[in-house]
């Protein structure tokens, strides 16, 4: 089990982590297009809704 731990510390020296402001950036960009992607589900859903309203008149 040490082994195995020093080995998981071993490779995660080796690995290039992103900048503070890559992962900002990244986030900031993640955080929009959940935004859209929302906008633009709860519009279609909206539509539909008065489709279904109109229909059933």
């Amino acid at each position: 089990m040490k082994k195995f731990i020093g080995s998981l510390v071993e490779e995660a020296k080796k690995v290039i982590w992103p900048t503070r402001e890559t992962v900002a950036k990244h986030s900031i960009m993640v955080v929009v297009t959940i935004i859209i992607a929302t906008l633009i589900i709860a519009g279609i859903d909206l539509g539909f809704k008065e489709l279904v309203v109109l229909a059933l008149k």
